[in-house]
């Protein structure tokens, strides 16, 4: 081989390599913090729906639940901030983005009806229970730090 096969060798090995290298999926290391947080408001969702379906319906006002709402709105708000400053951790910052959106949502709904059926009380317990499965199973796969 001649020296500019050999060149052209080296730029494109260096070149793939580089892609490869930019192709790599970077997460973050797992976090206890982040877990316990997002076991806990997973928690609290999964109470207040069950709480509100004890209720008679004529019992279920947006009043009767409003201070539920504002309290797993700010718990949602510190998983969002923690979420935040983690480096790579552009999923999971997804993930409670939906459950933020999600919550406002319900919220707002319930404010407007003033009331909340078995049916919707079911499917979005069901819903918030998918969301944080799906947050709680990927901090878990995450690489432990040593």
């Amino acid at each position: 081989m001649n020296l500019v096969h050999i060149t052209k060798a080296i730029m494109l090995s260096t070149i793939l390599l580089f892609l490869n290298a930019c192709a790599m999926n970077q997460i973050s290391d797992y976090d206890a913090q982040s877990m316990n947080q997002m076991q806990l408001v997973a928690k609290k969702v999964d109470y207040f729906y069950a709480q509100v379906s004890y209720l008679p319906k004529a019992n279920r006002t947006y009043q009767q639940s409003a201070k539920q709402y504002l309290e797993i709105e700010v718990d949602l708000n510190a998983l969002k901030l923690r979420q935040q400053v983690r480096s790579t951790n552009e999923l999971t910052l997804k993930q409670v983005e939906i459950a933020q959106t999600l919550w406002r949502e319900d919220r707002l709904s319930h404010q407007k009806k003033d009331t909340i059926s078995d049916f919707i009380i079911k499917r979005h317990r069901q819903q918030f229970n998918r969301v944080f499965l799906a947050m709680i199973t990927g901090e878990d796969s995450k690489p432990k730090s040593k």
